[in-house]
């Protein structure tokens, strides 16, 4: 018989009703409630309030309103605000009732600003240290990445302005670019509407914004450390601080560092042997780029001139100095012309050949060798799953390619409370309650259990 409604007019009343009920009890927001104290930033920003006046909404239900915000995906903060009163399970998690009113989208950003970036430093530093607590963070081996994030301005919009120096760095600038071909280096094209972003490389297209950099742990994938910076802003400049951050947070020091090719500078091969890293760190080799040309190996150096000598005894004199890739040398195209060797050697049109020198040649050699070849592979494979991996799953889930907001600073925020949340999500997959990491023996076991499990109730053998 077809069902009919049971009632044709609403309830004025609600007799019995609870929210604690009607939550599931494997709800993940049951469990995050479960691990995550947020109770901690009521002491921490209790400075900034006063002692008279209206009261202020909770900040623990502000923070548990931004981590929804970013866990939930939602686009902007009205949208959530909107949605908070028809999501029972939200309004659990923030600790309100059915009939209770919600805060105006307002106080999310005007607390935001009150704050600073302190308070969601220490949230990020909370979870992290209960993932190094439940052993899921080993610190020994760590992959470096970058990703652009596009900020929330028009990159057609931008315009030239003047970086503000005082009176007497203009007067050195005005002495210096006296005869300067380019005055526009001075200058810097920014967005009005967001000045802190900047114009950088995106799959080889210019765009406006910012960059995350994460360090991650090779155990779990767990990130242990994120800079925010400007999307102009070179990736190999980044590398010491960001394992100077992991070493400060994790307590441990690495004894490997993964990164692509972009990070292998001389000046960072440098700093981590000097610290006892090893390398894992590819870098552009000239002379590889032209498997039939003579290599940069047959090219003897002179230390006592300067300069190097090709097979043919010709020197090739320094005419150029770059600070981050070294010293660059070069022999006239008139005198290589006449080498028999000339064909295979050169394979400028214009110019002779040349070789370049790094600066920190001998660290260079040291990064080359400092692993065995296999290992390096080994590593340079999983850091695209685990470095690439983590930018992805963000990208993917908590909307992390697009600024929610604008401003350094505020990005800064963004990117913390997305690592905060990814980690939580490992700290809930692999962790325990009891502080113990889920190895992955005790998963396999589990796994074969109930395969076990599914065949003896299909053959209806009930095992005992």
């Amino acid at each position: 018989m077809m069902g009919k409604p049971k009632k044709t007019q609403t309830k004025l009343f609600y007799h019995g009703l609870s929210l604690e009920r009607r939550m599931p009890k494997d709800d993940p927001l049951r469990k995050i409630k479960q691990l995550v104290d947020f109770n901690f930033i009521r002491s921490q920003v209790a400075d900034m309030y006063g002692n008279n006046g209206n009261s202020s909404i909770d900040p623990a239900v502000i923070l548990k309103l931004m981590f929804l915000l970013f866990y939930e995906n939602v686009k902007s903060e009205r949208a959530l605000m909107r949605k908070l009163p028809l999501r029972m399970d939200w309004l659990w998690f923030c600790d309100y009732d059915l009939d209770e009113d919600t805060p105006d989208h307002s106080v999310l950003s005007k607390a935001r600003s009150r704050w600073g970036t302190e308070v969601f430093e220490s949230f990020f530093m909370n979870i992290l240290e209960q993932c190094i607590a439940a052993g899921l963070v080993d610190g020994e081996t760590i992959y470096i990445d970058s990703s652009t994030i596009d900020a929330n301005a028009d990159i057609n919009k931008v315009r030239p302005q003047l970086r503000k120096v005082s009176e007497e760095l203009t007067g050195r600038l005005e002495e210096v670019c006296e005869d300067d071909d380019d005055p526009d280096k001075l200058e810097t094209r920014v967005n009005p509407v967001d000045p802190d972003a900047r114009i950088g490389k995106k799959y080889g297209k210019s765009t406006l914004g910012y960059k995350d950099h994460r360090v991650v742990d090779d155990k779990r994938g767990i990130i242990t450390s994120t800079i925010t910076t400007p999307a102009n802003t070179r990736d190999d400049k980044v590398l010491q601080k960001a394992v100077t951050n992991h070493q400060f947070k994790t307590k441990t020091k690495a004894k490997t560092t993964v990164a692509d090719k972009i990070y292998g500078t001389g000046a960072n091969y440098k700093h981590l042997h000097d610290a006892g890293t090893n390398c894992c760190i590819p870098h552009p080799n000239p002379g590889t780029r032209y498997p039939d040309k003579f290599p940069r190996r047959m090219f003897s150096y002179d230390g006592k001139h300067d300069c190097y000598i090709c097979p043919a005894g010709q020197k090739l004199q320094r005419y150029s100095q770059n600070v981050s890739t070294g010293k660059r040398y070069r022999c006239q195209r008139q005198i290589c012309q006449k080498c028999e060797y000339f064909t295979e050697c050169v394979s400028s049109k214009q110019l002779g050949r040349q070789v370049e020198r790094n600066l920190n040649v001998e660290y260079v050699e040291w990064a080359d060798n400092c692993l065995p070849k296999y290992e390096r592979k080994r590593l340079l494979t999983r850091r695209k799953y685990k470095a690439e991996g983590s930018f992805a799953d963000a990208a993917n889930n908590y909307g992390f390619k697009r600024a929610r907001w604008r401003g350094l600073a505020k990005m800064r925020i963004q990117n913390l409370m997305i690592t905060a949340i990814q980690n939580l999500g490992k700290l809930m997959r692999y962790g325990d309650p009891s502080g113990r990491s889920i190895t992955a023996t005790t998963m396999i076991k589990a796994v074969f259990q109930n395969i076990g499990i599914a065949f003896c109730r299909l053959f209806n053998i009930y095992a005992k």
